[in-house]
């Protein structure tokens, strides 16, 4: 049984597009993160549980120039506070940031059934709107909420049909799918050639722009030398099927747990505290139409195993509660056929 909160057309002002070593995109732990905010909010009046979400990304628009025709992009920049007259003498300074607006839809998937009638059907849909309307998502302002519908199937052919549905509700747009598995492919194929080769060297060859000089060889039996003349060429990545772009997909911890206030000068003195850096991987921007299921899109904070409690990473793994969601069938079949109808 499959239950989903789709928010279409999202729209969001100055978003932050700045994640890890990586920018263009907010990280996905953003919108793990409001997901978790809306559940906080949500459970005050339903007994819901929301345990992912996948992005379809509609539109979007970087705050970003170029100073020069061949010069790399850079941010634009604005100074918080603006300039006021008590600050002739020393203007306020910039705080480096990188902002986006996007338009984007969000499926969110709900953990634990909610059953509600069709009027109950209605109020839901408008708390969970208004709700969202006083969230921020990636730091930035949500605008405008196209459509908020909450879709269920209990069986294969409602699963069919709400995977059409939804599909044909996200057109045109891009998903981001987890391509990790891409990653380790290439590390395995870098290490059966360099044993010292680290993960990091097979994720830059996907990342990072590489030339590669090739001599021109006037002479064969002429060394090469520095001296040389040469062609630089761009060094194709290792997979060149699928938009695939490099993104942060969690945090690992560099450091003990430390007790709430322990460390001085956090936000929350409530909180313990643990110092993280970013884990990156690579991910493809596939287009809807191309989904199958929209469940392998989700992404899912990773279950914490044993001595896996420093990993805080966010995953694209099937979800094994699915097979748990089968009560109150008859209640979800005429909802389901309710919010379809409603498109």
């Amino acid at each position: 049984m499959s239950q989903y909160i789709v928010l279409n057309k999202v729209k969001v002002q100055n978003a932050n597009c700045i994640a890890g070593f990586t920018w263009g995109f907010p990280a996905i732990t953003n919108f793990l993160g409001f997901t978790h905010a809306l559940q906080r909010k949500l459970s005050t009046e339903y007994d819901i549980k929301l345990s992912g979400c996948a992005v379809v990304c509609h539109d979007h628009q970087l705050h970003v120039y170029k100073p020069k025709k061949n010069a790399d992009f850079e941010f634009i920049q604005s100074k918080n506070p603006p300039v006021l007259a008590k600050h002739k003498k020393s203007s306020p300074p910039i705080i480096e940031e990188g902002k986006m607006n996007v338009t984007l839809s969000i499926i969110i998937e709900v953990a634990t059934v909610l059953t509600v009638t069709n009027d109950e059907l209605k109020h839901f849909e408008k708390r969970v709107l208004a709700t969202c309307l006083t969230n921020r998502l990636a730091g930035g302002t949500i605008l405008d909420i196209g459509k908020i519908k909450l879709l269920s199937a209990s069986t294969d052919d409602q699963e069919q049909a709400l995977n059409r549905k939804i599909k044909k509700l996200m057109m045109p747009g891009f998903v981001l799918q987890d391509r990790s598995d891409y990653l380790q492919t290439h590390f395995e194929c870098l290490k059966n050639k360099d044993p010292q080769a680290k993960l990091i060297d097979a994720w830059l060859d996907f990342s990072a722009i590489k030339h590669q000089a090739i001599p021109v060889e006037e002479d064969k039996n002429t060394p090469l030398t520095f001296e040389t003349k040469a062609n630089w060429n761009i060094l194709k990545r290792p997979v060149s099927k699928g938009y695939l772009v490099p993104i942060m997909t969690g945090y690992k911890a560099i450091s003990e747990l430390f007790s709430a206030g322990e460390v001085e000068d956090t936000r929350d003195d409530l909180t313990p505290t643990r110092f993280v850096e970013a884990v990156h991987t690579i991910a493809e921007w596939k287009g809807i139409h191309r989904v199958t299921d929209i469940n392998e899109m989700i992404w899912r904070y990773q279950g914490r195993k044993n001595n896996e409690s420093d990993w805080y990473l966010c995953t694209q793994t099937k979800n094994e509660i699915k097979e748990e969601q089968s009560t109150n069938s008859e209640n979800i079949i005429t909802n389901f056929a309710s919010a379809l109808a409603q498109f």
